[in-house]
């Protein structure tokens, strides 16, 4: 089956264009959260000479487990999200040298192909709280 969220940079045109995509949690290659329906990827993906960016928003449900009275919940999730793409390889990184802003928004790729796997299946990965709490208030468990 083909990964509908590897983009082929050829059939973009210039300029922004929308993208949505709906995909399961195993499509996302994540396996350790409890993902409720569907992954809904909400994108701008503007593309110029040198550059794609993808900005936008991804919403999914989650259960979750209380760390305060144990019962399971199940909570909305809308995150945001903006990578930039950039075709050629990725600098070489001198010891010693400075990690810069754009580091970490920028990614490489080569060919005619970019991959938005990567950067949907860490938005949201790191949306999930360490320790998830069913509401603000929640009394804990009874002794």
């Amino acid at each position: 089956m083909k990964n509908p969220l590897i983009i082929n940079r050829v059939n973009l045109e210039e300029g922004g264009q929308k993208f949505r995509q709906e995909v399961t949690a195993e499509s996302l290659e994540i396996k350790n959260l409890n993902i409720v329906g569907l992954v809904v990827i909400d994108l701008e993906i503007f593309k110029t000479d040198d550059m794609i960016t993808a900005t936008g928003t991804v919403k999914f449900r989650v259960k979750l487990n209380c760390v305060s009275c144990l019962e399971d919940y199940e909570k909305d999730f809308t995150e945001k999200i903006y990578q930039e793409y950039v075709s050629g390889a990725k600098p070489k990184v001198i010891a010693g040298g400075r990690i810069e802003d754009a580091d970490f928004i920028r990614e490489y790729y080569s060919g005619d192909y970019f991959n938005l796997t990567p950067i949907i299946r860490d938005t949201v990965q790191l949306a999930i709280p360490i320790a998830p709490w069913c509401r603000d208030d929640c009394p804990g468990v009874c002794v």
